[in-house]
């Protein structure tokens, strides 16, 4: 198994195309690590630099503490899954599979046992002497996977693997590639732009922004505690509602919009009174929003624009000034109908305050 480190990292394909900018990542032995990010972020660039594809113009990479910086990609023994599958149409499964180790001029018999014991792993032995048009999405994507699995790698990295697969599949197959992390204990590194996908397999997140980590920790960490606006706003399904706020200067414990009026924990309010920033962005998720019929504490009134029944949840839309507020409510919790007023209210230990000059978090501020 293997800790990969990627430090002070730059590559650039032109002058002016700067892809990653002096980047820090380490990634654990037997770590299931997600990149995750908006297209053109620089994701797939990183995912190739661990594989020796691309050559960094600045910067190391390390394999445990051996230096690997241009070492080709055959030598660094990494296994490399893609959205296309890439298997040959002419070969059946099995040829598929051990093609890699008939290049390498592997013994047949070895050959055999490996591609069986993958067959049987992925559970896809009866599949071997198909080809792969006689295969479904799911199958096929099980056959790269053993065919990456024959070579016994250091390292798995996937590129987009289910991106070509519909929503059913994919989730089938998120299952089946986390049952297989449990079982080979390998150090996985796993692009994507689903941030479903990456909240729900991953060990840690490193999320990317315009060549930069923006955070990097656990599912948990990244949703509950995100260093900036972006994150913020990047992870979590619907998205966060973000608020241009003013802080209440008299109270120091309350920031103003409009007519309205939200409380601060005393944590918030002290970190924003020794904060230099004046402009203010309020965040709260949508689940996090309080919705009842009649009036409760803290609570403002409300007419709802747009009600969406999402089976488990409704999602639920209304007006606060100039800004459209998404709140997500139980469904049944509160039968809430298009047209109504309703009274909403943002309880303070839910509420989150940005820089609006910075984009972090005022709580991480240094």
């Amino acid at each position: 198994m293997v800790v990969i480190k990627l430090e002070k990292v730059n590559k650039k394909f032109a002058p002016d195309v700067h892809v990653l900018k002096d980047i820090d990542l380490e990634i654990k032995d037997k770590e299931f690590m997600v990149l995750v990010g908006p297209s053109g972020c620089g994701k797939s660039t990183c995912l190739n630099v661990i594989a020796g594809l691309e050559y960094v113009t600045d910067g190391r990479v390390f394999f445990d503490d051996v230096e690997v910086t241009h070492v080709p990609p055959k030598e660094r023994r990494v296994a490399m899954v893609f959205q296309s599958y890439a298997l040959y149409p002419h070969m059946n499964v099995r040829e598929n599979m051990g093609f890699a180790l008939k290049i390498d001029k592997m013994d047949k018999e070895e050959i055999t046992r490996r591609v069986k014991s993958a067959a049987e792993l992925l559970g896809i032995g009866e599949l071997l002497d198909r080809k792969p048009g006689e295969l479904s999405g799911g199958q096929r994507q099980r056959v790269a996977l053993g065919r990456s699995i024959v070579r016994n790698p250091t390292v798995f990295l996937f590129d987009e693997p289910l991106s070509n697969l519909d929503a059913k599949l994919r989730i089938q197959m998120r299952g089946e590639i986390i049952k297989l992390q449990k079982q080979l204990k390998i150090t996985q590194v796993y692009v994507t732009h689903d941030q479903v996908e990456a909240m729900s397999m991953a060990d840690r997140i490193a999320i990317l922004n315009d060549g930069k980590f923006q955070q990097i920790g656990t599912p948990t960490e990244v949703y509950n505690t995100p260093n900036n606006l972006f994150v913020a706003g990047f992870i979590g399904s619907p998205t966060m509602n973000f608020i241009d706020v003013r802080l209440n200067e008299r109270t120091g414990d309350t920031v103003e919009f409009a007519d309205f009026t939200f409380e601060l924990t005393n944590q918030l309010a002290e970190k924003i009174k020794n904060s230099p920033s004046t402009q203010l962005v309020l965040g709260i998720r949508p689940e996090h929003i309080k919705i009842t019929p009649e009036p409760h504490e803290k609570s403002f009134e409300v007419d709802l624009s747009v009600v969406e029944y999402l089976g488990p949840e409704t999602l639920v839309r209304f007006e606060l000034s100039e800004n459209i507020v998404a709140l997500a409510a139980p469904t049944g919790y509160y039968p809430v109908k298009m047209g109504e007023k309703s009274f909403v209210s943002f309880p303070k230990e839910k509420i989150y305050i940005f820089n609006k000059d910075t984009t972090q978090n005022i709580l991480y501020e240094a």
